[in-house]
């Protein structure tokens, strides 16, 4: 109760329901049915919450005050605060005072305004809590220090995040049971390499590639690469390919025919994709022969 106190001086006045009235012990009798609920549906309702709500859930009663360390979520959003010294001290507390035996079930890390080595001790204190679903978001640039290995570590998903040289090893190597990955708008500071064996979805939109991507995830089911920027993509071992969908048709770029030479290593890895959908400025002879060097492929479409 004492460590409550700590994170509400770091939020902004409540906009809710002051906790003394009957809107907020839900009922118009006395009688308070919603904290009769198991903790189960009850953390169910706190995830509807911003999270500095969910912490001041604390102060409606004795059921409540202890709720919020045990949410099978955490998260961290810029938007729910205007000072950046509360929102860093927010996060830290958050992530210290959660009952570390509570597996999570997803982190959301939305930190705009903070800086790299703040939110990489975020992101690895989350997946000290056996995050299975990690959600990046914000002007941030993140390296292999970002990422502990993990077991249980799932999904991730990065946006408008700066790809330093070395991030991709851990998540190679370090976290056997990742199966989707999602990158969107980021950026790749190097040439990098994805080679995950437990990896079966990538999707790869709006982001700018410097120099070189190597995609050779054998397990790899689904693929997705939307109006990426310029950079030599490769694709190779691919032989788990069910579906892909590719768009390489860069938003600002109008030399169409440059576009598809810089990715014909790309197009050569997909021949095991039994369903293509190709978004690209091919002229007939360059889709003809490459359809022909595909036989397992079942359904194509391209424009």
């Amino acid at each position: 109760w004492i460590h409550a106190a700590v994170l509400f001086d770091e939020m902004s006045a409540p906009t809710s329901f002051p906790c003394g009235s009957k809107s907020a012990r839900g009922s118009m009798n006395g009688v308070d049915r919603l904290s009769s609920l198991s903790d189960d549906l009850l953390h169910h309702v706190m995830s509807f919450l911003p999270m500095p709500e969910v912490v001041r859930t604390s102060l409606l009663s004795p059921r409540w005050r202890n709720l919020w360390y045990s949410t099978p979520f955490i998260r961290i959003d810029s938007q729910d605060f205007v000072d950046k010294r509360k929102l860093e001290n927010f996060g830290d507390c958050l992530l210290l005072l959660h009952d570390r035996t509570t597996s999570l079930d997803e982190a959301r890390i939305s930190a705009h305004c903070v800086n790299d080595t703040k939110c990489s001790v975020w992101i690895r204190h989350a997946i000290m809590h056996k995050v299975r679903l990690l959600h990046i978001s914000g002007s941030l640039s993140l390296d292999r220090t970002a990422i502990f290995p993990s077991r249980h570590l799932k999904t991730i998903r990065l946006q408008s995040v700066m790809l330093k040289h070395g991030l991709f090893r851990p998540l190679n190597y370090d976290c056997p049971v990742l199966e989707h990955l999602e990158l969107e708008w980021c950026g790749f500071c190097d040439h990098e390499e994805v080679s995950s064996r437990s990896l079966k979805v990538l999707h790869i939109s709006d982001c700018h590639l410097t120099s070189g991507l190597l995609i050779c995830a054998r397990n790899l089911t689904h693929l997705s690469i939307l109006d990426t920027e310029i950079g030599g993509i490769v694709t190779s071992d691919l032989s788990c390919l069910v579906t892909a969908l590719i768009s390489l048709i860069p938003k600002y770029f109008h030399h169409k025919y440059t576009v598809v030479d810089h990715h014909l290593h790309l197009l050569d890895g997909l021949s095991h994709a039994t369903t293509l959908e190709l978004l690209a400025p091919l002229h007939e002879v360059r889709m003809g022969s490459f359809l022909f060097l595909t036989p397992m492929m079942k359904h194509a479409q391209c424009c």
